[in-house]
């Protein structure tokens, strides 16, 4: 199945209330997110920067402390407290597309839980098995090039290197060169790149496509000459992905393993520096950089799952996957990383169950819709704080 098929099936659906519900809320939270910061004077915006980059140092830390070491569990905290690669002696081959992908997924999402779901049960003190029935992982991270393989999203290396009106044009700079050499560069593109199909790209998807493309790759015979390049509308394949990956587990297990919603994350190991640029992001100050990776999509609500908990999540893939796609030394292959909690509770507290499959919104991941989605929390935070009183902390504290 080719990206643009794929990505139909969402245009398929009916309208779906619980959606239609999301939408609602995340344009009135982006709207009310909007207007605090652009009403705030320039030291209240900076304060809101300061706090903001606070929390992204913590789930920098928490992914720091969170990757498990071989055969151990439960290192992480909260929504990375369980932390579970998929290990293969070769590279993933999926020579049968998305489909291929998919089956992997299942595969080793049920292989996983039927390993560890004893840990889990033996690690809390109430009975659990209704909780344990739905899967002990909510959710499974994959990096950008399962996707690119998935959809053979790959060109030869001539079709996107080119001179482009006397200008030799390599698509990872494509940033430093004037705006009339990028758009000729894309009308060019545009008939030469054959990997999208007659999927509609606008030269944004094209750009952020091209600036992570990767000239290294696994040691199949299929990608030799080739340059593969980044997926695009990447919240919709999580999506997708999401949706038919809770089908194929249920079906898989007869109902034994019934999750209500999964979630997919897609990251790529590239900084996103040269990615937000060319989205338009870079240097917008309601669009800050992740610095540690690039968050491409995922599925889920804002509320089900946190723009910053994927941060952490895809940090911990990453540190965890390396460079395994392509090594031949260890033979350890990890194409992809599932995540779960150690207590019921914290799948309450932290994630929202049922809604982990829903769209986040069309496209990829946004920093600007993430950011105004999530400042109204934090301005809630600083609003009700109580205020220091100086001199009344230092007169209790030294009775």
């Amino acid at each position: 199945m080719n990206l643009k098929d794929y990505l139909a099936q969402l245009d398929d659906q009916p309208a779906d209330p619980q959606q239609q519900a999301w939408y609602a809320q995340l344009e009135a939270k982006v709207t009310q997110g909007r207007g605090l910061f652009e009403s705030s004077s320039p030291q209240q915006q900076a304060l809101y920067h300061t706090l903001f980059n606070q929390w992204v140092r913590t789930e920098e830390l928490k992914a720091w402390y969170g990757e498990p070491e071989r055969g151990a569990l439960f290192q992480g905290t909260s929504v990375s407290s369980l932390t579970i690669p998929h290990e293969m002696e070769r590279p993933l081959d999926l020579d049968g597309g998305i489909e291929a992908l998919e089956e992997s997924l299942a595969e080793s999402y049920i292989q996983h839980h039927d390993r560890h779901q004893e840990a889990v049960i033996r690690a809390n003190l109430e009975p659990v098995d209704k909780w344990i029935g739905e899967g002990i992982f909510f959710g499974v991270a994959l990096g950008a090039k399962m996707i690119t393989q998935a959809f053979d999203l790959t060109v030869p290396a001539e079709a996107v290197l080119f001179d482009v009106n006397g200008v030799e044009v390599d698509p990872h700079q494509i940033t430093a060169q004037p705006m009339e050499i990028r758009q000729a560069y894309f009308e060019a593109c545009r008939e030469r790149v054959e990997a999208f199909g007659e999927l509609e790209l606008t030269r944004t998807d094209l750009e952020k496509s091209l600036v992570l493309g990767d000239i290294s790759k696994p040691r199949i015979d299929r990608y030799r000459g080739r340059l593969m390049l980044g997926p695009v509308r990447c919240n919709e394949i999580a999506t997708l992905i999401s949706r038919r990956l809770v089908t194929r587990i249920r079906e898989k297990t007869q109902g034994r393993i019934h999750p209500r919603s999964l979630l997919v994350m897609i990251y790529d190991t590239d900084t996103p520096y040269s990615y937000h640029q060319v989205a338009g992001y870079f240097g917008h100050p309601q669009a800050p950089v992740l610095p540690g990776l690039t968050l491409l999509g995922s599925s889920g609500s804002c509320d089900a799952f946190r723009w910053l908990y994927i941060y952490r999540c895809g940090l911990i893939s990453q540190k965890i996957v390396k460079g395994s796609l392509y090594s031949e030394v260890e033979r350890r292959f990890m194409p992809f990383v599932f995540f779960g909690v150690l207590v019921e509770r914290d799948a309450e507290i932290l994630l929202d169950l049922d809604r982990l499959s829903l769209l986040r919104y069309r496209g990829d991941i946004s920093p600007w819709l993430e950011f105004c989605y999530l400042l109204p929390k934090l301005h809630k935070q600083l609003t009700e704080t109580v205020p220091l009183n100086l001199h009344r902390e230092l007169t209790d504290r030294l009775r």
